[in-house]
């Protein structure tokens, strides 16, 4: 994050209120909501905390989803709390149980059982610990602790900005199916088509904002790429004229 760019969100951030209250008139009356206020101060935690990716609540609230999931017996009040710290206890002791040194032998195949069904959320990216893949297919590939899918897998985990090959610029694509022959794996990308001349691309003029729009018609030649081709993962909208914006997620 630099100073520029936050000025950059700072500027950005008073056109919209500008604009807004030029095309909402009743928004001129009385004092800007706070969610307009909290917004400004956006630009204060760039400069202090750098990116929103390194800030935002996402991986929080990922874990409330995981909280809810847990079985509470129909409990409310302190008594679906108390089931929810049960839970999650004694999970965290079978875990701490089946890796203690002194674990028999008999229970440390269980245990071998136990992570071929429940892998660990915290595994390591590159294990050989649990089940063996079948065929050179894979449903998806873990690199630098961040899931990669083919796109029949999960759509949202397929769009990707990469390099087709070294030193060219990153374009956009998404993941058709991902190769897995011993331990290589290898990536079958089709890329997004340039987005056509007699088109317009709105986030042109925000630099700062790492948006391209291409078209939303995927190219018809694959490109075989490597796990460490990849930059990131994509967040893609498609709007109209057979666009489709895709954002570079990079924490870079």
């Amino acid at each position: 994050m630099t100073i520029s760019r936050a000025n950059a969100f700072r500027d950005y951030l008073n056109t919209w209120v500008k604009d807004l209250r030029t095309l909402y008139p009743h928004t001129r009356e009385g004092r800007p909501r706070p969610n307009i206020h909290a917004a400004g101060h956006i630009y204060d935690f760039l400069l202090l905390f750098g990116p929103v990716l390194s800030w935002w609540c996402f991986p929080f609230e990922r874990l409330i989803g995981a909280l809810q999931k847990i079985n509470t017996n129909d409990h409310i009040g302190g008594a679906m709390e108390s089931a929810i710290m049960k839970s999650v206890a004694r999970t965290a002791n079978l875990r701490h149980w089946l890796r203690r040194p002194a674990c028999p032998e008999a229970v440390r195949q269980l245990k071998v059982l136990f992570d071929k069904c429940f892998v660990p959320a915290n595994a390591p990216s590159q294990t050989n610990e649990f089940v063996a893949m079948k065929g050179v297919r894979r449903a998806y590939a873990k690199h630098d602790g961040v899931n990669f899918s083919g796109s029949s897998t999960h759509a949202g985990n397929a769009s990707i900005i990469y390099r087709p090959i070294p030193d060219h610029a990153p374009i956009a694509g998404q993941i058709q199916w991902i190769e897995s022959k011993g331990d290589t794996v290898r990536l079958h990308v089709r890329p997004y088509q340039q987005l056509s001349k007699a088109l317009y691309d709105p986030f042109l003029k925000y630099p700062h904002f790492s948006a391209t729009t291409y078209s939303s018609v995927l190219g018809e030649k694959e490109d075989v790429i490597n796990l460490d081709d990849i930059i990131s993962h994509a967040a893609r909208y498609d709007y109209s004229y057979g666009r489709s914006v895709l954002v570079n997620l990079s924490r870079q």
